[in-house]
Parts: C-alpha cells; sequence; structure tokens
C-alpha cells in the first residue's frame, strides 16, 4: 500500500531532505579534497581548504542554499503543486551547481564521467528554466489557458534538449541560448501573471515580489553570463560566481510561497528591483565605456556613476511613484481632522468625522462598522482589510481594499492607525476637560452673580440715600466686569487692576471736589491672585467712601508698594480727622479690618487734626 505523505509529519520530510542534501554536499566535498594523483583515504594526501577556488565554494554552497529552502517550502505544503515545482526548481539548481564543480576540481574524472556530468549540467540547467515558467503559469493565479502553455514549454524546451544532448550531434554549448529562450519565456509568464493579478491586491503584490526576484536572480546569471556565451563573447564572471544569483529566486520565492508578510512584498519588489537595475546599468555603462571609448576604468566608472545619478535616480523616482502611489497625508492634515471630528458639537456628527478622516486617508473601497475586537488596530485577511478599534462615540470599523482597491494594508498602516486613534482619544479627552471647564466657569459666574452682585444690587435699590446708592450701583458695574473679564484668570494683571480702580477712585472724587494723589511703587509686570485684588479694590473704595462721606478733605492720597514679600497700601486725607477712642469702627471700616486680616495681613489707622491715615500690609502668599 502507498504511504500519504501527508501523513508523515513536516519535521520527518524536511529532517530527510535537509540530510539527502547535506550527504550530497559532503560527498562533493569529499572530492574536492582529492589530489590530482586520484582517489586516498589518507588524509594526509588530501587537498587543504586553502587550495579549494572561489568558484568551487560559490557553486557548492549556492546550490545546497537553493536546495534546502525549496525543500523547507515543500516539506510544509508537500500537496501544493507550486510548492512541488518551487522544490524541483531547487533540485535542478543543485544539478547544474554541483555538476559544474566537478570541471573546477583536481582529481582526475575520465572522459566519460566528464560526458555524463556535462548531459546532467545541461538537463538540470535547462529542466530549472522549464520549470519556472510553468510556477507562473499557475501561481499566484491559474493563468486561462494554463495547461496548454506548461505543455508547449515542456515539450518545446524539454524536446530542445533532449535533442542537443543526446544528439546525434550532442551539442552541449546550445544550452546557453536555450536558458537564454527559457528566459524571455519566464520574463513573459511574470509580465502576463502581473497583469492577469492586477484587479486583486493580495495576488498581485505576490506576483510582482515572486516577478522581481526571479527575474533579478536568474535575469542576472543569464545577462552575464549565457548571452555573453550564446554570442561567443566570452561571460563577463566566472559562471561559478554567478550561480549565487539564484539565492534570489529562492528567498523570493520562499517568502511568496509561505505568504509571509504578504502586505508588505508589494514595495520591497519594487525597491529590490530598482536597487539591482542600478548596479546592472552601472556595470553595463562601465564595460560600454572601456569597450567602445578611450578612457580608462577609473574614468569609465565615474562617468557611469554621473549618468545614473542623473538619469536614472530621476527616472526611478517618477516609477515608484507610478507603481507605489503615496497615500499619507500630511501629519498637520491628519491633526486638524482629528481636531474638527473631535470637535464636533453632537457624538453622530463626530463619529461620522472620524469615518471620512480613515476613509481620505486610506481610500478604502469599503468602510463598515463591526464588533468589538479589542483596543488594538490589526490588519485580517493578509492585508486585505484592516480593523480599526472603536475610540470615542464612534464604533469599531472595517476597512477593506486600500488604495480605491490597488494595494494593500501593512504594518505601517497599523501603526498610522494605532496613532489616528491615540490622538483622537486625547482630543476627545481635552474636548471634556474644556467643557468640564466651561460648565464649572458658568456655574462659578452664576454664583458670583448671585450672592454678591445680587446682594450689592438690593442694597442699592433700598438705600434710600442717592449718593450711597449711586456709590453702591457703579461698585456693582465695577464687580461685574471683573465677574466677566476675568471669570477665567487664576492671576490677574497688577497694571489693568490698578488702572481700573485709579479711574474709578477720580471719578468717586471728582463730584466732591476731592483731588486725587496715587502714588504707585511696583512692577506693572506683576500679577496678583483674585482673592488679593479684590481685597485691595474693597480697601481703596472704602477709604475713597470714607473720605466722601466724613473728612471734609479736599485731597486723597494713595500709595502702593508692591515687593516681591507683600503689598504695602496707604491712603492719606487732609481732613478733619476723628478721635479713635470716640468712635466704633462701623461696618466699612471693620469689613476692611477683617478683609485685610483674614488674608493673613496687618491693619491699622492713625487719625489727627490734620486727617486719617489707613495703612494696610498684605503678604504676596496670601
Amino acid at each position: 500500500m502507498a504511504i500519504n505523505h501527508t501523513f508523515i509529519p513536516p519535521y520527518v520530510r524536511l529532517a530527510a531532505l535537509i540530510a539527502a542534501g547535506l550527504a550530497g554536499f559532503m560527498v562533493m566535498i569529499l572530492i574536492a579534497f582529492q589530489p590530482s594523483s586520484g582517489w586516498t583515504w589518507d588524509v594526509a594526501q588530501w587537498r587543504s581548504i586553502a587550495e579549494f577556488s572561489g568558484p568551487v565554494w560559490s557553486a557548492l554552497l549556492t546550490g545546497l542554499l537553493a536546495y534546502l529552502i525549496s525543500a523547507w517550502i515543500w516539506a510544509l505544503k508537500p500537496t501544493h503543486i507550486p510548492a512541488a515545482l518551487f522544490a524541483a526548481s531547487g533540485l535542478m539548481t543543485l544539478g547544474f551547481c554541483f555538476t559544474t564543480v566537478i570541471f573546477d576540481l583536481a582529481y582526475p574524472f575520465s572522459d566519460a564521467t566528464y560526458g555524463v556530468t556535462a548531459q546532467l549540467n545541461m538537463l538540470t540547467a535547462s529542466g530549472f528554466g522549464i520549470l519556472m515558467p510553468c510556477l507562473f503559469f499557475i501561481y499566484p493565479n491559474r493563468l486561462p489557458g494554463a495547461l496548454y502553455a506548461i505543455a508547449i514549454v515542456v515539450i518545446g524546451f524539454g524536446g530542445w534538449t533532449l535533442a542537443s544532448v543526446f544528439g546525434p550531434p550532442s551539442n552541449y554549448p546550445i544550452v546557453h541560448l536555450i536558458t537564454f529562450m527559457e528566459m524571455l519565456v519566464i520574463i513573459a509568464a511574470v509580465i502576463w501573471q502581473i497583469w492577469a493579478t492586477r484587479k486583486d491586491p493580495r495576488q498581485n503584490a505576490i506576483a510582482v515580489w515572486l516577478g522581481v526576484s526571479t527575474v533579478v536572480g536568474s535575469g542576472a546569471f543569464i545577462a552575464l553570463v549565457a548571452v555573453p556565451n550564446s554570442f561567443l563573447m566570452g561571460a563577463v564572471i566566472k559562471e561559478s560566481y554567478a550561480f549565487s544569483f539564484f539565492l534570489l529566486i529562492y528567498i523570493g520565492l520562499a517568502v511568496g510561497l509561505m505568504r509571509y508578510r504578504l502586505f508588505e512584498l508589494g514595495a520591497w519588489a519594487y525597491r529590490l528591483a530598482f536597487y539591482v537595475s542600478a548596479a546592472v546599468i552601472m556595470i553595463l555603462l562601465d564595460l560600454a565605456l572601456i569597450a567602445f571609448l578611450p578612457i580608462g576604468q577609473s574614468q569609465a566608472l565615474s562617468v557611469s556613476l554621473l549618468i545614473v545619478a542623473l538619469a536614472y535616480l530621476p527616472m526611478r523616482d517618477l516609477v515608484w511613484r507610478r507603481f507605489m502611489p503615496s497615500r499619507s497625508r500630511e501629519e498637520s492634515d491628519l491633526f486638524a481632522g482629528i481636531l474638527d471630528a473631535a470637535l464636533q458639537p453632537s457624538s453622530v456628527q463626530r463619529a461620522e468625522d472620524w469615518s471620512t478622516l480613515l476613509r481620505e486617508h486610506f481610500l478604502p473601497l469599503e468602510i463598515e462598522e463591526t464588533t468589538n475586537d479589542g483596543p488594538t488596530a490589526k490588519l485580517d485577511a493578509e492585508g486585505l482589510s484592516l480593523y480599526v478599534p472603536p475610540v470615542r462615540d464612534a464604533h469599531a470599523l472595517i476597512l477593506r481594499y486600500p488604495n480605491n482597491g490597488q494595494a494593500l494594508f501593512s504594518p505601517r498602516d497599523v501603526s498610522t492607525t494605532q496613532h489616528l486613534v491615540r490622538m483622537m482619544q486625547q482630543a476627545g479627552e481635552n474636548r471634556d476637560a474644556y467643557d468640564r471647564g466651561v460648565s464649572e466657569e458658568r456655574t462659578r459666574i452664576a454664583r458670583d452673580i448671585h450672592d454678591n452682585i445680587g446682594a450689592q444690587l438690593m442694597r442699592a435699590l433700598h438705600s434710600a440715600r442717592p449718593d450711597r446708592k449711586d456709590t453702591m450701583i457703579r461698585e456693582t458695574l465695577a464687580d461685574l466686569r471683573d465677574v466677566i473679564n476675568n471669570a477665567q484668570s487664576q492671576t490677574l494683571p497688577l497694571d489693568d487692576v490698578l488702572a481700573d480702580l485709579r479711574a474709578e477712585t477720580a471719578d468717586r472724587l471728582e463730584p466732591h471736589e476731592i483731588d486725587l494723589r496715587w502714588i504707585l511703587e511696583a512692577d506693572m509686570e506683576d500679577s496678583l491672585p483674585p482673592a488679593m485684588v479684590h481685597a485691595l479694590r474693597s480697601f481703596i473704595r472704602e477709604a475713597a467712601s470714607n473720605a466722601i462721606k466724613h473728612s471734609d478733605a479736599n485731597e486723597l492720597s494713595v500709595q502702593i508698594q508692591v515687593v516681591p514679600a507683600n503689598i504695602t497700601l496707604q491712603i492719606r486725607d487732609n481732613g478733619k480727622g476723628f478721635t479713635v477712642d470716640a468712635v466704633t469702627l462701623g461696618h466699612g471700616l471693620g469689613n476692611m479690618k477683617a478683609r485685610i486680616e483674614g488674608l493673613g495681613g496687618t491693619f491699622s489707622l492713625d487719625t489727627n487734626a490734620s486727617g486719617v491715615q489707613l495703612t494696610a500690609t498684605l503678604p504676596r502668599e496670601a
């Protein structure tokens, strides 16, 4: 009964394949150690590692690594036809790399052995060229007429190769022409695959990556070895060294077949193509300048660098913008959009603006609400969709097919989304804090108007004396201005406070023919807390009221000294004075004294026949 390989654990398959590959590698190393005199087990007669040429190591390591990568993929996906083709191409690569080494060893092989080796080399090299277009005919998307195309490639190139190998007559050198023609078919298959998957971002990304890595890897070998040999010009570099280009194919195909971080492959592919193209162009220009112009190698290199810098790099930028269009917006635009969304008056508008911001930034074909799947953004369906977590008033969202369906979401998009979510959350919290502040200020203003302004107006309403009523209304209006203008101030500018007080006091004294003498010793850039401003204003108002009502003075002197430690106020009139022991402090002077002492200050009253002097000292930290 046949054993179904799907029941064999992947690690068993992989271990067996690795063992087989390493065994072949060790056999080749053992042969490479043999001296020119023939086979021997005497280690003393073996060649040293230092005698191994660079091409030997390059070919052996390239063949082994290509085989191991392809074996790894097939061991994980044994029933996957593209993986099987990939594994077969790796075996072909090992074959033409290892057989090439035979011709660089010191061991004296027989002519028959050299003949069989040449046949194997030609068969495996052509076999690689047959397998690769077959792979692209069915992966990542099965192309229309794929079976017919595969049959044509297998029969056409297979028959040509067999006829050239087994004759009559045998024509081994024609392998370079065969592989060159196979390379043209590979390029055509890659272009066809990219065109066929242009409407499917996921398949197109992998097609571009596989195509570029294959064309660059095998194309470099064809351009530097096969084409020159086909036209009898001689290889640009030694064939064994050029084999290392094939590793690009296997690394790229391994990444593509396993769909590892597929959503970044498109950008990688274009970058790789651009960088390698620049290097190839510079090398070709350098060779052309040396061959056709009478200049030296260093001069040719300088001219090549100049041409690449002035012509290729600008063209590369144009192509990059064409194939990899940027859908990102300036950070300032994103920030402005988030602020606009966060500051909308209603929750519905905020959610709609958030959705609009994401739509304008990522350009998805679809965007819809979904259930909460966690607080972090993440990719799904290999980059076809992006989950956006709920934030503030907006529900969780799913974005599908970015850049109008021409691209996939990438980890960079996840990072950008997380950044936008954090900004939206912070903007919403700032809005909430602002709303709370507005509410608190409204409450405070309403309380001040009710408790202070309302009470003062009631006192004025019930006052029987017109002059007292006018004074109380004037003071009430000043307090009302303070409530409105300074509602949000933690500290009030000294310049504004004293200017208002001076104007108010002068206006009150003028109808009573009392002159105001205002003396200020202070830094006008200074500021005061509201409690101290209120005490200062009340003190000066009460002193002015007493001078108007009781002093019979014609001058009032107000001296204010502001230093870092305290504020000193000294107010003096030139009236008739009174005897301190003969009077009790009325409501005005009593409230004045209580207010000053309540702030930790001191209050004193001096009077004589030449007038009254009030002095108050307030600590700045009050």
